[in-house]
């Protein structure tokens, strides 16, 4: 997705609304989270783990690759939370490439979201006021985005610890599917017994550091992974409830098409019966 980094040039008379849908998402069965959702995500979805260069958090969406179960086909958001990485959209802080300062981020959106115009023929916000300056309700978006900025910092810091105590190990999903066997792999939980058999020393760093908070938040959200299933079930069920409506739709059109032929006929004989009576 493109990123444009917000002036006062160029935006100065600028407007965003608010996200439509949630379509955007429909490929994310896992997303970012932070250490400060733990507490709304642990009674809605698995927490899980993922390695790249480094650990990170995120919550499982999907139980297949590429398929997010917390929207409809309409992109409405169907579960109790939805995680800030969405809802700060469409602004992000990303870092300026033309910037000396490394870990210095500048406000943007993200363009393709078709948020953030020059005009919009419905109500929209401003993102500057009158005197050059980000407007009230920007200030507060650009806080929620700094406030993300920091708890990811602390967030990392508790992932650290957590990949140091060596309790995290390999997870795989399997589900049987009508079209074949579908697996969710690359994910990772914690390990119950490698953490309770950890040195007081160790389970310290973790307990200081917030990582404890992200094993015991992952474990316990794992009975979550019903509440998934059950979004399976929801989408299949809606799908097969589309599928009888586009079958009774087609069936409805072939009649209404055979009444018309039909009703045609009668009327061209109709006609034709005019015709001849016209012609004795």
């Amino acid at each position: 997705m493109k990123i444009t980094p917000i002036s006062k040039e160029i935006h100065k008379n600028w407007s965003y609304v608010g996200l439509q849908d949630f379509k955007h998402t429909s490929k994310d069965s896992v997303v970012p989270i932070l250490m400060a959702e733990i507490v709304r995500l642990v009674t809605t979805n698995p927490i899980v783990f993922l390695k790249d260069k480094n650990l990170g958090l995120y919550s499982l969406q999907g139980l297949t690759p590429e398929r997010n179960l917390l929207i409809d086909r309409n992109g409405k958001w169907l579960n109790e939370y939805i995680p800030a990485r969405y809802r700060s959209l469409p602004f992000v802080l990303a870092r300026d490439g033309r910037s000396k300062k490394k870990d210095e981020k500048i406000l943007c959106y993200i363009d393709d979201l078709n948020c953030v115009a020059e005009n919009f023929e419905n109500k929209s916000t401003k993102i500057f006021n009158d005197k050059s300056e980000l407007s009230e309700d920007m200030k507060r978006v650009f806080e929620f985005l700094n406030s993300i900025e920091k708890n990811e910092q602390l967030t990392q810091i508790a992932l650290r610890a957590v990949e140091e105590s060596d309790v995290i190990e390999d997870w795989e999903i399997s589900l049987k599917l009508a079209d074949g066997e579908k697996k969710l792999s690359g994910l990772k939980k914690v390990n119950i017994d490698k953490l309770k058999s950890l040195s007081d020393k160790s389970l310290g760093i973790l307990n200081k550091t917030g990582g404890l908070d992200l094993c015991f938040a992952s474990y316990y959200s794992i009975n979550n992974l019903e509440k998934l299933k059950n979004f399976v079930i929801l989408h299949s069920n809606s799908q097969n409830q589309s599928n009888e409506k586009n079958q009774i739709e087609t069936i409805r059109d072939k009649t209404l098409k055979k009444q018309k032929a039909a009703k045609k006929l009668e009327m061209d004989n109709l006609v034709k019966d005019l015709l001849l009576d016209d012609e004795i």
